[in-house]
């Protein structure tokens, strides 16, 4: 049994340290992708305080996942299938800002006596096991009056695309860059693009439903720095792309079109995005789990209620 005064003690401990404890920064993971420089972008130009957001930079969007999963972030930028295959591994999350639309940026090429969506029946289709590679594929078949029963689909990643064309395996192939081009240049023509199915492939900001209240403000000033960098961009566009290519790396031909095939979605594209029940995000993301269930990208299927949070994208006070 504690003596009153040890027992006075460890109150007061507790209540002291309560008071000195300092709220500590949102840590948000991230890989290298053009539509999330605005990000390190904003670092660059001090919108982002070291107090209210850290940025995590990792390897992949695997290591992004991993390290929400394991608690060692509270957000993550990943595109909207990533997110659905962490929430039927079971974390809540929910997205609070949209960072890019793919609206062309994603390609099915096919060869050049292939003119038609229709004509893909029967032909070679090389696709990488992704929900994006599934999502383009079927989006492609629809609108040609086709099923997955109508083409011979080669499992294969995209890094190996250009090497079965050139040894005649596959007659089209779903891609995107530098990898389209390498096809263009082998022959193949841009049959299909996202721009046909624009809003359903995005680049989000996920981040752990818990975290919300508690990292309130972090994130706050994480999306007003982010709609700042953006409209950098817009202003001064030669001198952040300088900025943003210190990750990317891009050649100096390449740098001008890095958000080529993308769009950048602004406060209010954003916060129409967002709300509504259910939000267009929520559409799509339903129509995503369809896609990802049928091709077994799911160890379950999802209720995606709730996914959209417009709160940070409402313009502050």
């Amino acid at each position: 049994m504690l003596r009153l005064p040890t027992l006075f003690l460890l109150i007061l401990s507790v209540t002291l340290g309560a008071c000195d404890s300092t709220p500590r920064p949102v840590r948000v993971g991230t890989n290298v992708w053009p539509g999330y420089e605005p990000l390190y972008l904003a670092r660059e130009e001090g919108y982002l305080p070291d107090r209210d957001v850290r940025l995590v930079e990792l390897p992949s969007a695997t290591d992004v996942m991993n390290a929400l999963s394991l608690g060692h972030i509270e957000a993550g930028a990943l595109t909207l299938d990533e997110v659905l295959t962490l929430m039927a591994d079971g974390e809540d999350l929910v997205v609070i800002l949209i960072f890019d639309v793919s609206a062309g940026a994603d390609v099915l090429m096919a060869r050049a006596g292939i003119s038609r969506l229709r004509e893909l029946q029967d032909q070679r289709i090389a696709v990488e096991v992704t929900a994006l590679g599934a999502l383009m594929l079927q989006a492609a078949l629809d609108q040609g009056g086709l099923t997955l029963d109508d083409v011979h689909v080669v499992a294969a990643p995209l890094n190996s695309h250009i090497k079965a064309w050139r040894e005649n395996s596959i007659d089209a192939a779903v891609t995107f860059e530098p990898y389209a081009t390498e096809l263009e240049q082998a022959g193949a023509h841009r049959l299909f693009d996202s721009s046909a199915i624009k809003g359903q492939i995005v680049d989000v900001l996920a981040v752990q439903r818990s975290a919300l209240e508690p990292f309130d403000h972090q994130l706050k000033v994480l999306v007003e720095a982010y709609f700042k960098a953006r409209q950098q961009i817009i202003n001064d566009r030669e001198h952040a792309y300088q900025i943003m290519n210190q990750r990317l790396r891009l050649p100096p031909s390449e740098v001008s079109h890095m958000f080529d095939g993308l769009e950048l979605p602004d406060r209010q594209h954003n916060f129409a995005m967002l709300s509504g029940e259910p939000s267009r995000l929520e559409q799509s993301a339903r129509q995503l789990v369809d896609v990802m269930t049928r091709y077994e990208l799911l160890n379950r299927h999802l209720f995606v209620n709730g996914i959209s949070h417009p709160h940070f994208v409402e313009r502050q006070p």
